[in-house]
């Protein structure tokens, strides 16, 4: 059996310390995917080790291949706004991610009552869809 100096026992705990500084994580949870908005930045990114296949090696970090799909309801007069059915606040609202292309936006205001719309928006990017009853 070989036998380790106190002084190579050292240097690796040494080595060991250094490599742990320089692969901390940063703040910020991830989806199932590994993914994660970056709200310094505004952007979205990855983390190795996710579900999906494809490109990098393992850890670090890829840019996705595309930009989420959000959209921002304003709607005229101001109303209650529920964008596929899910509840979002009062307009102008803030930009939500969205799946596919087609939402479905539902307004509900104290004296006008409700008001019912569909639209198709761009994919990759955010659309600003103002609604007038």
């Amino acid at each position: 059996m070989r036998r380790v100096s106190k002084a190579a026992l050292g240097l690796g705990v040494v080595a060991a310390l250094v490599c742990s500084h320089l692969a901390r994580a940063h703040p910020g949870r991830t989806n199932s995917s590994g993914c994660h908005n970056v709200r310094a930045t505004g952007g979205y990114h990855c983390h190795g080790g996710g579900g999906g296949g494809g490109g990098g090696g393992g850890g670090g970090w890829r840019e996705l291949e595309e930009t989420p799909t959000r959209v921002k309801v304003i709607a005229i007069p101001r109303a209650r706004v529920w964008i596929n059915g899910a509840f979002v606040g009062m307009s102008p609202t803030p930009a939500v991610r969205v799946d596919g292309t087609k939402v479905q936006v539902l307004l509900e205001h104290a004296a006008l009552g409700r008001h019912e719309t569909t639209a198709t928006i761009d994919s990759g990017g955010t659309t600003a869809l103002t609604v007038r009853w």
